[in-house]
C-alpha cells in the first residue's frame, strides 16, 4: 500500500489499486486512474485541477469476492493538494447505501491485503 506524504492523511485503511485492477474515474471531464481509496474519500494525480472542485464521478467497485460489484454516482471535492501534486478528495454527503458500498468493498481489499502479507 503506498502512504501519500502530506498533512491531510485521511484516517482509515486506504486501497491501492494497481492494473489490473485499477479503479478509472473521470473528474471534471479528465480521465484518470484513483491513487488510493479509503472509507471517506480518494486520491489521483493531478491534472490541472484546483482545492475546493468537485464534480459528480461514477464509480465501479468491483471484486471477485463481492458480487455484484457496486457501481455508485457520488461527488467527491478536492481538500488538497499535496507537494506531489495529488489531489486528495473526500466523498461528499454520501447516502447509507454508497457508504456501505464503499466499506464492504474496501473490507475485501483489507481482507486480501491481510492474508498477502501472513504469507510472506
Amino acid at each position: 500500500m503506498i502512504i501519500h506524504e502530506t498533512e491531510n492523511k485521511r484516517e482509515a485503511f486506504r486501497y491501492n489499486p494497481t492494473p489490473p485492477d485499477a479503479l478509472t474515474i473521470h473528474f471534471m471531464g479528465k480521465s484518470m486512474d484513483l491513487l488510493d481509496i479509503s472509507a471517506g474519500g480518494v486520491s489521483f494525480k493531478n491534472q490541472g485541477f484546483a482545492k475546493g472542485e468537485r464534480d459528480r464521478i461514477t464509480l465501479a467497485l468491483r471484486d471477485p469476492d463481492l458480487k455484484p460489484g457496486q457501481i455508485l454516482s457520488i461527488v467527491i471535492k478536492i481538500l488538497d493538494i499535496d507537494a506531489q501534486d495529488i489531489c486528495h478528495c473526500i466523498v461528499e454527503d454520501p447516502n447509507e447505501e454508497q457508504t456501505e458500498a464503499i466499506h464492504r468493498f474496501l473490507l475485501v481489499k483489507q481482507k486480501k491485503e491481510i492474508i498477502r502479507n501472513r504469507a510472506k
